[in-house]
């Protein structure tokens, strides 16, 4: 029986947590909203599937740091990449052992740094998923989506127990593959969420009115050249089309608020640090600037300034 310690148990947290579950594995969700933790110690996750069928998932579930009994063979991260180092620290200490695989299937870069200190960075692996989720109330998660999921090793070794690790995600009915080139996916996905998220969030536009309006198009491509520009820099072999696919995903999902609109509307932190402010930092590792990049990460950060100072119209 794997064992699998999920750090953030949101709505993909709780969904990949289940489905895990489903499969055989011990899992313990840890996460810091009480009453959602809660509620999954009461009752159970419920899991509504894209079918419309409801599931009663029993999982351990807890607020606070607790020994993971025998440890665990996989720690998996899904907090916002603002919250990791504190998230951690829910991690007991003796979680962790010798063979622990820790995988983040967060949004943008900076995220396998910091985990590398607490299980070392030879085993810590990185990864992208097109899975989607709802959380809709606590302890009630709806799976939204399917697509692959992809990692890699954040050194470039591939580590003991990765292959246990597809046979988990397979038994769970998710497809998963591990992935050499893991960065150039990574980047991909970078390259997505700057073009599309904080625009989105500052203008409060839904993801298609990207492509299909002039101004919002030509700050997206902007954003996204400078980002692929930095890629290529950090040694990263993005295609010119990245640009096609970033507005191809805003088109696909073009009634739907990006995650960042979301944290703006509900006052909450965002990840623009990890997003359009990592294109910032990597670039300016490498002498270069990446003024629209810049210039959004601030637009982003006075706008999580005046939250509570000021009523929007």
């Amino acid at each position: 029986m794997m064992h699998v310690l999920v750090v953030g148990a949101g709505a993909m947290g709780c969904l990949l947590g289940a489905r895990f579950a489903m499969a055989g594995a011990r899992v313990l969700l840890l996460d810091v909203d009480v009453e959602h933790v809660e509620a999954i110690r009461r009752r159970g996750l419920h899991l509504y599937e894209l079918n419309g069928e409801e599931k009663r998932v029993c999982m351990d579930a807890s607020f606070t740091p607790v020994p993971f009994k025998g440890g665990a063979d996989l720690v998996l991260i899904m907090v916002k990449s603002y919250a990791t180092g504190q998230a951690l620290q829910l991690v007991h200490p003796d979680s962790i052992t010798t063979h622990t695989l820790v995988l983040t299937l967060q949004n943008g870069l900076g995220n396998a740094e910091t985990l590398a200190g607490l299980v070392g960075p030879e085993r810590v692996l990185v990864g992208v998923t097109a899975q989607g989720a709802t959380k809709e109330g606590p302890g009630v998660v709806r799976h939204g989506g399917i697509g692959p999921t992809s990692f890699g090793s954040f050194i470039g070794t591939q580590p003991p127990g990765t292959q246990i690790l597809l046979d988990l995600f397979a038994a769970s009915g998710l497809e998963a593959t591990y992935r050499e080139d893991i960065y150039q996916l990574l980047w991909q996905k970078l390259c997505v969420n700057v073009g599309i998220n904080a625009i989105t969030a500052l203008c409060r536009l839904a993801n298609g009115e990207i492509p299909r309006m002039p101004p919002a198009r030509r700050l997206c491509e902007a954003a996204v050249l400078e980002a692929l520009m930095v890629a290529r820099a950090e040694g990263v072999s993005l295609s010119d089309d990245v640009l096609d696919h970033v507005l191809a995903v805003a088109q696909a999902t073009a009634d739907n608020r990006s995650s960042m609109r979301q944290d703006v509307e509900a006052h909450r932190p965002t990840e623009i640090d990890a997003i359009n402010g990592a294109v910032v930092r990597c670039a300016q590792k490498h002498g270069l600037t990446a003024p629209v990049n810049w210039t959004l990460t601030q637009l982003v950060k006075i706008k999580e300034s005046t939250y509570g100072h000021r009523t929007e119209a």
